[in-house]
């Protein structure tokens, strides 16, 4: 390849390949400083340090930046057009939307602003500007990916400036009940409007958990993070063991960046961050885990859980979880800092590690011959090792989200396989007479319910990653948790003063099946599930399971694409599935009072998942079953992105 000519300084002979680059260089020869500052009058030699100088500028005060100086990109097309993807002229209203008769909108401000008052508003929403936003699911720092924020609760600082969140309130637009559909009638017909009328930013928004969180959490306002051993609620406490445990934790993970990543040493920020793991922030971080955290996924038994004995994944994994409603910032920050060696740890142990196994560490079944104090430690670990996924997945970097995700939750399934979780269900005659038998119910109980919310997580990377799960339909045998009444009892003497005995739920597969029950079975099969007592949580089980299902005999469906196969047929199934868990829905709904109903956790979004399931179906109706390639185990949502851009490309070639 011929070499490029290159341009010489005539002072010191320096080549350079640009002539850019020369003129910048000769800069520094003749001391000309062209760029000024208007407020401040001081000069520089270069644009961009001028830039970087606008924005620390005292005299600037509350003046806007010139625009020929901001950085970033500008968008200059209207929100429509922005949103689809096609030439805009940049006009109010453009050529486009008034061709195609679109209400035209900017909402952001021409870029030539230059004074405080023509500065747009930075609390005005941009819905054309967050194209990458997929809200969650599964519980959910401010980053362009699927999880936008983790869950925030209402214990934020000052500074965390809250009212943001009027923003954000999901539309408070609901569909009518699907009637007719089981009958025959087309998903598009009946809800097409949906996706035209909303993009899919706008319309998953509402699977963000910060706008859920907002609604959710206004039903308890702490106002301080509070000390565990504080309250009368929570006596048992020593602060001196907890102590010890503090500095045992910061012992092993200050060990574990050793290994992660030898030779080196541990990087300043971790062992500052590793600081604050004492004590007073353990129990801090605790309470808000159970605050907050807790209604949403309840799988450790409150009453008895006592940090100073419980297993060191476990705490590590509350305390994780905890911290992230932290009202001091730098609290979450140095918390969020110790995730990854928080996982390595975890993880790293014989047992949960899957590199190697020892003899005394290999996990024991139940009814094995073995104490039930190691059967409850090694519940402890696996559920420490479940919710480390959770948090990373929620709240952690790209990397880590997509690892825990490929590589640590596996293990946990490995585990669960194990130990033959997945088929564990209550004796229909087992019997609470003592104290004994009551912590081996609550023992076995805690295991179904680890076990059955692992399961929904399985299912939720199927939707969002569109994965197949790991934990196939065809060896669960799980019963729904049991009622959380009997959960929260502390004792056996709690229970018998209460007068509370735990109900033996109905199995997943069972309630599942009756939701396919034709009209003709309809009223006798919805009795059934009437009669299981069905929760708020375990209807969005099911729903996470059916679109799951609908999905795999669909797109993932090679029969589907066939010229003879009649999708009209193929989707009946699931239209009469989601007509009937709409009705149980509904019933759950209208008999909760308001106040108990507010103080549900994320299972109050099952409703917006019901409305995901039926888009699906919309837009396979819609093409008659036919796709292109759609990505699997992709990014956060992209696929779905994907499969609804071909609803909105298709009706925008249908207008012209």
């Amino acid at each position: 390849m011929e070499a490029q000519s290159l341009s010489t300084c005539n002072q010191c002979g320096k080549k350079f390949q640009r002539k850019a680059h020369l003129l910048r260089h000769q800069q520094q020869h003749s001391g000309d400083r062209p760029y000024s500052c208007k407020f401040c009058s001081k000069t520089f030699k270069r644009s961009d340090v001028l830039r970087d100088h606008f924005s620390r500028c005292e005299k600037r005060g509350s003046s806007a930046i010139p625009s020929s100086l901001e950085r970033g990109r500008k968008r200059h097309a209207c929100d429509e057009c922005s949103r689809l993807k096609v030439k805009c002229d940049n006009n109010v209203p453009c050529r486009k939307c008034t061709e195609f008769g679109r209400k035209c909108i900017k909402t952001r401000p021409p870029a030539t602003a230059s004074s405080p008052e023509e500065t747009p508003n930075p609390s005005t929403p941009d819905t054309g500007s967050d194209r990458n936003s997929i809200g969650f699911l599964l519980n959910c720092p401010s980053e362009t990916d699927f999880i936008q924020e983790f869950p925030k609760s209402t214990t934020l600082s000052p500074n965390n400036k809250p009212d943001g969140f009027t923003n954000l309130a999901p539309p408070g637009r609901h569909f009518e009940q699907m009637g007719d559909m089981a009958n025959g009638a087309s998903v598009y017909q009946e809800y097409g409007h949906m996706i035209q009328e909303n993009n899919l930013d706008v319309f998953l928004q509402q699977l963000d958990f910060s706008n859920f969180e907002h609604q959710t959490n206004n039903w308890q306002m702490p106002g301080e993070n509070i000390i565990l051993w504080s309250g009368p609620d929570a006596p048992f406490l020593d602060r001196a063991v907890l102590e010890q445990k503090a500095f045992e934790i910061k012992s092993k993970l200050k060990f574990a960046p050793h290994i992660m990543n030898p030779p080196h040493p541990p990087p300043p920020e971790i062992l500052e961050a590793l600081e604050s793991i004492t004590a007073d922030n353990i129990a801090a971080w605790i309470k808000l885990y159970f605050r907050h955290w807790h209604k949403h996924a309840p799988l450790i038994h409150e009453a008895t859980f006592n940090p100073c004995n419980a297993a060191i994944p476990l705490v590590l994994a509350l305390v994780g979880l905890g911290a992230m409603y932290s009202k001091e910032p730098e609290h979450v920050a140095k918390v969020k800092a110790l995730l990854d060696t928080i996982e390595w740890y975890i993880f790293s142990i014989p047992g949960l590690s899957d590199e190697y196994e020892l003899q005394s560490r290999i996990y024991v079944k139940q009814g094995e011959t073995v104490s039930q104090e190691w059967q409850q430690y090694q519940l402890e670990e696996l559920q420490g090792a479940y919710l480390t996924v959770v948090l990373q997945y929620w709240t952690g970097n790209p990397t880590a989200r997509t690892r825990v995700r490929q590589q640590r939750f596996p293990r946990v399934v490995a585990i669960f396989h194990h130990l033959e979780v997945l088929t564990m269900q209550h004796a229909p005659d087992y019997e609470i007479k003592d104290q004994a038998t009551f912590k081996e119910w609550i023992l076995k109980e805690s295991f179904i319910r680890t076990a059955t919310l692992a399961v929904m997580l399985d299912h939720a990377f199927g939707i969002f990653n569109n994965v197949p799960p790991r934990i196939q339909w065809a060896e669960i045998d799980l019963t729904f948790p049991s009622d959380d009444q009997f959960f929260k009892t502390a004792n056996f003497d709690d229970m018998v003063a209460k007068s509370v005995q735990p109900k033996r739920s109905m199995k997943i597969k069972d309630a599942f099946q009756r939701l396919f029950a034709p009209l003709a079975s309809a009223e006798q099969d919805l009795g059934a599930l009437r009669q299981g007592v069905l929760t708020a949580l375990d209807m969005q089980m099911l729903i996470h399971f059916l679109y799951t299902h609908v999905w795999s005999s669909t797109f993932s469906n090679p029969i589907s694409s066939l010229p003879g196969t009649n999708i009209q047929l193929l989707t009946a199934p699931f239209k009469t599935a989601i007509h009937n868990w709409k009705i149980i829905w509904d019933e759950i709904k209208a008999s909760a009072l308001e106040t108990e109903w507010n103080k549900l956790g994320f299972q109050r979004t099952a409703e917006t998942y019901y409305d995901a399931v039926k888009s699906v179906l919309g837009v396979f109706e819609k093409r008659d079953g036919k796709f292109p390639p759609i990505p699997s185990d992709c990014e956060k949502g992209s696929h779905l992105k994907r499969l609804l851009s071909f609803w909105e490309l298709e009706e925008l070639h249908m207008e012209r």
